[in-house]
C-alpha cells in the first residue's frame, strides 16, 4: 500500500502538468470573439510588416531565407516553399507539422497542422498571409478524423455559448491555431530585423567627459556614456522631428543594438500616445536626447533614420521579454544611427 502511494504522489506533477496544457488562457480575450478574420468565407490571417529602411529585394531576399530555413521536410512533414517569384515579390510555403496540445511523460495529445504561408514583399513593406488551414487529428486510431479550420475552429464550435472561454475540445485546437499564427508573424518580423530587440545591449566606454566649451561635441558609439540607461531613469528623454519636440518615458527607450551590421536605437511607443506615434509615423528621421536629472541641455543626442516600424501586442513584446503594460498596444520603432554629440 505504502509503496502504491508513493507511486501515485510521483505522478501527482504529471498529471498537473497535463492539467494546466489543457486548461491554460481558456479565457484570455485574444482566443474568443473576434479572434478569427475571414477572407471569401475561409479563416484567414493577415498582417502588414513596415521596414521602411528596405528595399523590395532586400525584403524579398530575407524573407525567402526566412522561408527556406523555416519550412523543412521533417520527420515525414512535407513542409516546403512551393513557389517564389522575385520580380512579383511573391513566396508562398506549404507547412505540414505537429501541433502540441499538451505533452506529459503519460500522454502526448497532438494534430497534424496544415497550412499555407505566403509573403508578398514591396519596397518598405511586407504582407504576411496564413490560411488553408485544416487538421488531421488522432490518425493512430482507425484512421483519425480530418477537420478545416472554417468548420472546427469557428465561434460555435470552438467557444462556450457565453463566448467567455474555450470549449473543451474544438478550443484547444482554436487556441494554438492562434498561437501558432502569432509565432509565425513573429519570426517573419524577426527576419527583417526585429530580433536584434532582444539582443543585450553593445556594450560601452566611461561616461564621456564634458568638454571643456560644454558644447555638443560628435563622438562615436563606442563612446556611448555606459550609465545612460541610469540617466533615463533619472532625467528627462524628449523625442525631436521636424522641429517639433515630445517628452518621452524611460519605459519607451528600449536601448541600442545591430541590425546588419549597423547600429541601432530602439523606441517602443504607446500607440494611445498620439502626438508621439504621429511624429513618428511622418518622419523618417528623428533625435532622442537625453538630460541628466538638474540638465537644462541635453547631455547626449542621437540622431537616427527610421528603418523598421511594426506595431505589436502586448503579448508579442513579452516573449522578447519587454516590461510592458499588457492593456495596451505598441509600435516597435528600430532606427539607424547616423550621428551622436554629447557634452
Amino acid at each position: 500500500m505504502k509503496k502504491i502511494l508513493l507511486i501515485l504522489l510521483a505522478c501527482l506533477p504529471l498529471f498537473a502538468i497535463a492539467k494546466d496544457n489543457k486548461e491554460k488562457n481558456n479565457s484570455d480575450p485574444k482566443y474568443l470573439a473576434g479572434a478569427l478574420t475571414y477572407e471569401d468565407g475561409k479563416i484567414t490571417f493577415t498582417r502588414e510588416i513596415n521596414a521602411p529602411g528596405l528595399s523590395k529585394d532586400e525584403i524579398y531576399q530575407r524573407m525567402l531565407d526566412w522561408a527556406n530555413e523555416r519550412f523543412q521536410p521533417e520527420d515525414g512533414m512535407q513542409s516546403r516553399v512551393v513557389y517564389t517569384n522575385k520580380e512579383d515579390g511573391d513566396i508562398a510555403a506549404s507547412a505540414e507539422e505537429w501541433m502540441v496540445f499538451s505533452s506529459t511523460a503519460l500522454s502526448l495529445d497532438r494534430t497534424r497542422v496544415y497550412y499555407q504561408l505566403t509573403a508578398k514583399a514591396g519596397d518598405g513593406q511586407c504582407l504576411l498571409t496564413m490560411s488553408r488551414i485544416r487538421y488531421w487529428y488522432d490518425e493512430a486510431r482507425d484512421g483519425g478524423e480530418k477537420y478545416t479550420a472554417e468548420e472546427w475552429i469557428n465561434d460555435k464550435m470552438a467557444l462556450n455559448k457565453k463566448q467567455t472561454k474555450l470549449a473543451p475540445i474544438c478550443g484547444k485546437f482554436r487556441r494554438e491555431t492562434i498561437d501558432l499564427k502569432d509565432e509565425l508573424f513573429l519570426a517573419a518580423t524577426n527576419a527583417l530585423g526585429q530580433a536584434a530587440l532582444a539582443a543585450p545591449a553593445i556594450p560601452a566606454t566611461p561616461v564621456v567627459p564634458a568638454t571643456p566649451s560644454g558644447k555638443l561635441q560628435d563622438i562615436s558609439f563606442a563612446q556611448l556614456p555606459a550609465n545612460l540607461n541610469e540617466m533615463t531613469k533619472d532625467g528627462r528623454i524628449t523625442l525631436t522631428a521636424n522641429d517639433e519636440v515630445i517628452d518621452i518615458k524611460a519605459e519607451n527607450w528600449g536601448g541600442f543594438g545591430q541590425m546588419f551590421n549597423k547600429n541601432v536605437s530602439y523606441l517602443l511607443i504607446d500607440q494611445s500616445r498620439y502626438a508621439a506615434s504621429t511624429l513618428m509615423e511622418h518622419n523618417d528621421t528623428y533625435r532622442i536626447s537625453f538630460y541628466t536629472a538638474r540638465g537644462t541641455e541635453p547631455a547626449v543626442v542621437i540622431e537616427c533614420r527610421k528603418s523598421t516600424t511594426q506595431k505589436m501586442s502586448a503579448e508579442e513584446l513579452k516573449s522578447l521579454n519587454q516590461s510592458i503594460d499588457p492593456s495596451k498596444e505598441y509600435t516597435l520603432y528600430i532606427g539607424e544611427i547616423t550621428r551622436i554629440q554629447a557634452r
